[in-house]
């Protein structure tokens, strides 16, 4: 079975996949250079309830063009179309079909930062369980384990229908720098602390929705006509 075929099945069945390697160590050393460029300052929530600063980069593709080839990987956008708009699936069309990124951006969970609460991506005002809305991926720029603040997934709540509680069990999504973890956005998920003393855990989180819901944050919007102009189609065609 193929990479796409696992990773659609796996995603279907318990909400989430990891692809280990999804880039090359050279191109993640690329993405780690310019993740770090970007990444600025902002209030985050440390451990025993103190006050830290975080990291964070929003809007990414208003930004810069660096990393225009990750979100439209083939590998990537294969399992997402696959999950969001596959052809068995009548419901939901709109009249474009393939997906859209809804939001890009780089999140870092510093030394001494608290969880994120176990949340679902996919909030629309539909009853759950539904059909796919949201596809969610982290590509980890460092490592993903306990001790850095890996994200949690709660297996196979993407077929819940109501809430979870803070005693919900979950796992901790473990994996190397350059492998990516895409998930259902229904599925419950949330973040351990980062209990390092000085390792951080960057990560590039792309998000996709189906081509007929309005995008969480318009990631075309703010890019000069010149640049939307030279942009590759594949990247046009996710924006």
């Amino acid at each position: 079975m193929s990479t796409t075929l696992r990773a659609i099945e796996e995603i279907e069945d318990v909400g989430y996949t990891i692809i280990p390697d999804i880039i090359s160590q050279s191109r993640l050393f690329e993405a780690q250079q310019d993740a770090e460029k970007l990444l600025h300052t902002i209030p985050a929530k440390g451990l025993n309830g103190t006050n830290i600063d975080g990291r964070m980069c929003k809007g990414l593709f208003a930004k810069t063009r660096e990393f225009d080839d990750i979100a439209a990987n083939s590998t990537i956008m294969a399992i997402v179309n696959g999950i969001l708009h596959p052809d068995s699936r009548p419901v939901y069309y709109g009249p474009k079909r393939g997906a859209q990124l809804g939001s890009a951006m780089i999140k870092d969970v510093q030394p001494g930062e608290d969880i994120r609460a176990l949340h679902r991506d996919d909030n629309y005002p539909l009853p759950h369980p539904h059909p796919p809305l949201i596809v969610n991926s982290l590509l980890a720029l460092d490592p993903f384990n306990n001790e850095t603040g890996g994200t949690w997934v709660v297996p196979r709540s993407h077929t819940w229908s109501g809430d979870v509680s803070s005693t919900t069990e979950h796992v901790t999504v473990t994996m190397d720098p350059g492998s990516i973890v895409l998930f259902n956005g229904a599925l419950w998920h949330g973040r351990g602390p980062n209990y390092t003393p000085d390792q951080t855990r960057r990560a590039l989180n792309l998000l996709y929705n189906c081509s007929w819901l309005r995008p969480w944050e318009g990631e075309h919007l703010g890019i000069p006509e010149n640049e939307w102009n030279s942009l590759p189609p594949a990247v046009k065609a996710i924006l």
